[in-house]
């Protein structure tokens, strides 16, 4: 093979397994040409201009399989937003997460958590935008008017949480008398391994909570502080706690 006809092989390779570069909107393959009504993915998303969106965003992953470029986004939402309002954010997210690729995507997905933990099964909300709403149908070839938004609820979002402020005394309990006689105090809010325990506790011991977090679908945690016989201070599930 001559080194001319190398060279265009290697350029036609690499052309060929490369993701498709993205294209202006207003020419998404499959699409009515520019006049004609285009499709575009906030016509398709439902989301308008002047939406005003309530989430962060947490972070952004590449996931492409079989050559197909897919993206999938991280977000917080507050908690108590109506289940409406929760999908309009959603549905936002899904187009940032679409309009953010810099080659043309063929799905996204975003996660919504209304805690701090991202890193775990969503508390809040997930949706798919891809051909027929399905990320299994990942396709950069299919035509937005195919494409379809899916958004499924955490219905544990949308209970009301009631939180102990901070200097609530309270008592320790046994809420699984079955499994344990004592409560476990660990030094970290996240984590109740052997390495991480304080103290074991009875049920009865006085306490004055000093500190929460919450920590979605996995509830919430209170950092307190004992107020009687040895001086203890670390974490508690909420269900360890009483509220006196």
């Amino acid at each position: 093979m001559t080194r001319l006809a190398l060279m265009g092989f290697l350029f036609l390779f690499t052309a060929c397994s490369s993701p498709p570069p993205k294209e202006p909107e207003a020419a998404v393959p499959g699409a009515a040409e520019p006049g004609a009504g285009v499709t575009r993915a906030a016509e398709v998303l439902g989301v308008g201009t002047d939406f005003a969106p309530k989430y962060t965003i947490v972070r952004t992953e590449r996931f492409d399989f079989a050559g197909t470029p897919r993206l999938s986004m991280r977000v917080t939402v507050p908690r108590g937003l109506p289940r409406a309002e929760l999908e309009a954010n959603m549905r936002h997210a899904l187009l940032r997460a679409y309009e953010s690729g810099p080659v043309r995507l063929g799905a996204v997905s975003v996660l919504a958590y209304s805690s701090e933990k991202t890193d775990g099964v969503f508390d809040a909300a997930s949706a798919n935008f891809a051909p027929g709403g399905k990320w299994s149908a990942a396709s950069t070839d299919v035509p937005l008017s195919s494409w379809q938004a899916q958004v499924t609820f955490a219905d544990s979002y949308f209970q009301e949480r009631v939180y102990l402020a901070t200097g609530t005394l309270a008592v320790l309990v046994l809420a699984h008398p079955e499994f344990s006689q004592t409560i476990d105090l660990s030094r970290k809010a996240e984590r109740w391994l052997a390495e991480d325990l304080l103290a074991e506790l009875k049920p009865g011991v006085p306490v004055v909570i000093v500190g929460q977090k919450d920590f979605g679908i996995a509830g919430v945690r209170y950092e307190v502080k004992t107020t009687s016989g040895k001086k203890h201070r670390g974490w508690v599930h909420s269900f360890d706690l009483k509220a006196e």
